[in-house]
């Protein structure tokens, strides 16, 4: 096996290798990039801290020029095909364009989201509540201007903090085709038993999506027969938006 080769055996040493090739060795700077902390960078590098992988990975995987799959698993090569560089080498995904606050949408509140517990919930899964058709539960005003009807969903519970809180609004846009899909979406995943998930992307496979918990931990692969529905959460809105009726 090639020295190359085995630095790639753990996670540590693919970021390192990574880093290397991009000339992105400043941990502090790479923190600021990715928009975390340096200690979680200086743990992810420490090679006697045993990090097995990160949250993150779809975030430094772009900034460092690598494939997301690769830098979790180290599955296949560092680049190539399935390693998208730039969000200009991605899939064309949903664009949210911005307009003039005078211009508000009113898009209804029509159902709502939390972290269990329900009978037979796995620890992290979601229950989703929809209302009855045609009711809502008030509705959000926001000078947004999106890709088709969307959904609007009220966050119950805090288990989903701090990057989402008790109270807020998820806007959520269907997805059908999941080649629209890019590294780093947020996705609202229904699955044919039922289950729903919240997890960030990383790789669309043929056959597949590789999936990263929100919370953190390993990658998972979801198979594409397995998932009933998928949609992008294009936005989270705070509770100020919101006004009562329908």
């Amino acid at each position: 096996m090639s020295k190359k080769n085995s630095e790639w055996d753990s996670y540590t040493g693919r970021l390192l290798w990574a880093m290397s090739r991009a000339g992105k060795t400043n941990q502090s700077e790479l923190a600021r990039a990715v928009g975390v902390k340096p200690q979680s960078i200086q743990y992810l590098c420490d090679p006697n801290a045993g990090a097995r992988g990160s949250s993150h990975t779809p975030s430094l995987a772009r900034e460092l020029g690598v494939g997301a799959e690769w830098l979790a698993t180290g599955q296949g090569q560092p680049t190539g095909a399935m390693a998208l560089g730039t969000r200009e080498a991605a899939s064309p995904g949903y664009a949210v364009r911005q307009v003039d606050a005078g211009q508000s949408r009113a898009l209804r509140v029509t159902g709502a989201v939390r972290v269990g517990p329900h009978v037979g919930a796995q620890p992290g899964e979601l229950h989703r509540t929809d209302l009855a058709k045609g009711q809502a539960d008030g509705y959000l005003t926001l000078p947004l201007m999106l890709p088709g009807p969307p959904v609007v969903l009220r966050v119950q519970g805090a288990a989903l903090a701090p990057g989402i809180k008790d109270g807020q609004f998820l806007v959520l846009q269907a997805v059908h085709d999941a080649l629209q899909l890019e590294p780093e979406d947020t996705l609202l995943i229904t699955l044919t038993d039922g289950r729903v998930m919240l997890r960030e992307l990383m790789v669309v496979r043929e056959t597949s999506l590789l999936v990263l918990p929100m919370a953190g931990g390993q990658p998972e692969p979801l198979a594409r027969e397995d998932i009933a529905s998928i949609e992008l959460i294009v936005c989270v809105v705070p509770r100020r938006w919101w006004r009562v009726g329908a």
